[in-house]
């Protein structure tokens, strides 16, 4: 069984690491990561992990956006290469490949959903319209949380048969992970910076947060996709004293090793965020909005903390309440090491995408 990964963009966030490395781990698939893109983070990350991506855009650079002649590559490969499959990641070439899908006979199409489409966006309305008029032309879809399954079955009309729930995994747990309370007290979020990650809001949280604990310390890593908009908030705010932007980061583990708390601020469109996963792996709580598929990850109270939607001050509370009790953090910290070692593991998370490819190419 050969199947084809197809990113949209060789940018590199949470989706592509995800995807790449349940693929990169699979015993029992062969697959293909592809790029409609030109070169760019995504391949150089993959070719890190000793593989080779098969980049379809034109030139070297992957903010050439999406062409006919990478679809026209594509083509042309999968009339070398034979596969069974095109899993695609990325809702831009995901519409295209449907209506060209007569160019692929015998070719299964499984359309990967990374985040829960259900918000007043143009985007997700957008994608709403789209699915409900063309979804016929698409064999399966898969999404890495459960309410994003509710939204394309109840909003995009799609079968329930049709759509299955495949949470995302770590490899495996770091070792030798330092006890909380011998961490600086630091506020890590993972997340790129974008609108919909929360972070301009997040400020007055932290304005807040830092009253109440004034060695705190709050770090971003993430790619910068608003033009230094967020570093200039800090600034504007007073607050540069207290947070500081890393930017993208190939490699989290060290931030990760020297945190006491993480925070994902996400406003709307998260499904499973792998942020929170490599979070619980290396001991820390986790305090976020209860949004989207983020619920379904955290127990609130339990291995972390849930506050309401777009409620600031409910966060700023929550963060505090975790900081200034480290007996209690360590606790949720293990619990969520404990959970993610038994429910969300990379194996678990290769295994079962195997099971829905097996039983979709003998239908």
């Amino acid at each position: 069984m050969r199947i084809i990964i197809l990113f949209s963009s060789s940018k590199l966030g949470g989706a592509e690491r995800s995807l790449s490395r349940m693929a990169l781990a699979s015993k029992d698939v062969e697959y293909q990561l592809a790029t409609l893109e030109g070169d760019g983070p995504l391949c150089d990350w993959i070719r890190d992990q000793g593989s080779q991506p098969l980049v379809l855009g034109s030139g070297m650079s992957y903010k050439t956006g999406l062409s006919f002649v990478a679809f026209w590559r594509l083509l042309r490969y999968v009339r070398e290469y034979p596969v069974d499959i095109i899993y695609i990641c990325g809702a831009r070439a995901a519409f295209v490949l449907r209506f060209l899908k007569v160019f692929f006979p015998g070719v299964k199409h499984v359309h990967g959903i990374r985040w829960n489409p259900d918000s007043n966006s143009r985007l997700d309305r957008f994608f709403r319209l789209m699915e409900r008029q063309t979804h016929p032309l698409i064999d399966a879809w898969i999404t890495n949380s459960k309410i994003a399954k509710q939204t394309l079955v109840s909003q995009c009309r799609i079968p329930d048969d049709k759509v299955t729930v495949i949470y995302n995994g770590l490899e495996s747990l770091p070792k030798d992970v330092p006890p909380l309370n011998e961490r600086p007290t630091e506020v890590l979020t993972v997340a790129n910076l974008n609108p919909r990650k929360g972070h301009q809001a997040y400020l007055r949280t932290i304005r807040e947060v830092v009253k109440n604990v004034p060695d705190a310390r709050f770090v971003f890593v993430g790619r910068d996709d608003m033009k230094g908009e967020v570093q200039r908030s800090i600034d504007e705010a007073g607050l540069a004293e207290f947070v500081h932007c890393e930017g993208f980061q190939a490699d989290v583990s060290t931030w990760l090793r020297r945190a006491r708390l993480m925070v994902l601020p996400s406003l709307w469109g998260e499904g499973c965020p792998t942020s929170i996963l490599e979070g619980y792996a290396y001991g820390l709580p986790i305090v976020a909005y209860a949004i989207d598929g983020i619920p379904e990850l955290i127990d609130d109270g339990i291995d972390g903390v849930v506050v309401s939607p777009n409620k600031p001050d409910e966060l700023a509370s929550a963060i505090v309440r975790v900081l200034e009790n480290p007996v209690r953090a360590e606790s949720m910290g293990m619990v969520g090491r404990e959970k993610v070692a038994s429910r969300f593991t990379l194996a678990h998370c290769a295994d079962e995408h195997a099971r829905i490819f097996h039983k979709l190419i003998r239908s």
